[in-house]
């Protein structure tokens, strides 16, 4: 667990010494582990920059291991922090390749890899073409939390026709869609037709990936109805392949219960429930500002909520709070 957290095998050694015996100096935990002074030193370095150790307040100069229980809380939030900001930065990233190849499309012919499609009728009839021409596999990133009514009438008849001759299909929403009783009911429905569906606690923009040789990407991911790019260039579709497998890893399916809130965001979403600005609620849970926002930002996410009040409700149904 120590090395999933990012500490190697003596970072473990040393912060372990520590607990059993906090009287034990650098060069008696150097002798008992059979290593040396600055290789110890080293370690509670790292070990203080992960506030696994912290300064005496009775002693200056010495450090004490923080407990366990607190200790590995404290890393796990900073991981989860870390997690959540790794994801959207791809997620940027994705929009500002999805920007760069507008402009292209808007330059190259369907025979040069980048087609574009101006408006959601000509979308929907590439999709129909996709959906009929499938033999493998297809594979979607659902974003925006819960769908419109028209959106899964028509995912519902796509999907029929692909999973009718056997083709897999494979779908990512936002974790808040579990709350919406239309898009859950088609998650449902797409698992009971085996295909697969699992949820994320924030995702790139909409993707449609098809047998490994087509896919569609709005224009602007911010306004999905200007139109798509079909894109058909093996050196184009190669990274969004491993985006979508790589998001797939860390999603949860649909049959799981999600991953538990970490101690910080359950008190920040109680912090949110009583009133508070993200700024007091990070000074009652001793966290930056940032910290908190980033947090707020990412449990609005996952609940796929458009206000903190919002939030707040779906948190309360849900029994987050």
């Amino acid at each position: 667990m120590f090395t999933a957290l990012g500490l190697e095998t003596t970072d473990e050694a040393v912060y372990r010494e520590m607990l059993e015996s906090p009287a034990l100096g650098v060069e008696e935990i150097a002798a008992r582990l059979a290593t040396c002074p600055d290789r110890v030193r080293a370690c509670l370095d790292k070990l203080f920059e992960l506030q696994l150790i912290q300064e005496s307040f009775e002693a200056p100069g010495r450090f004490l291991a923080v407990e366990p229980a607190v200790g590995l809380q404290q890393l796990l939030v900073r991981q989860h922090d870390e997690l959540i900001e790794r994801q959207r930065q791809i997620a940027d990233s994705h929009a500002s390749f999805l920007r760069m190849l507008a402009g292209t499309g808007a330059r190259s012919s369907r025979g040069g890899g980048i087609e574009r499609l101006e408006g959601m009728d000509a979308v929907q009839r590439r999709l129909q073409e996709l959906a009929r021409d499938a033999v493998r596999e297809v594979l979607t990133f659902m974003p925006g939390g819960p769908q419109s009514a028209a959106a899964l009438r028509a995912a519902r008849r796509n999907d029929g026709h692909v999973l009718g001759r056997g083709v897999r299909i494979r779908t990512i929403g936002l974790d808040g869609v579990r709350e919406d009783a239309a898009t859950l009911d088609y998650a449902r429905w797409l698992t009971e037709q085996r295909g697969e569906f699992r949820t994320a606690a924030s995702l790139p923009p909409r993707m449609i990936l098809v047998d490994g040789a087509s896919a569609l990407l709005p224009i602007d991911p911010d306004d999905t109805r200007r139109g798509a790019l079909c894109l058909s260039e093996p050196a184009l579709l190669a990274p969004l392949l491993a985006l979508f497998e790589q998001t797939w890893e860390r999603s949860t399916p649909l049959g799981s219960a999600r991953p538990a809130l970490s101690g910080h965001e359950g008190a920040l979403l109680a912090c949110i429930a009583q009133g508070h600005t993200d700024e007091s609620a990070a000074k009652q849970l001793h966290i930056s500002p940032r910290t908190a926002r980033r947090m707020m930002a990412s449990l609005m996410d996952r609940l796929g909520a458009r206000s903190r009040f919002e939030a707040g409700l779906k948190a309360a149904r849900l029994g987050w709070l």
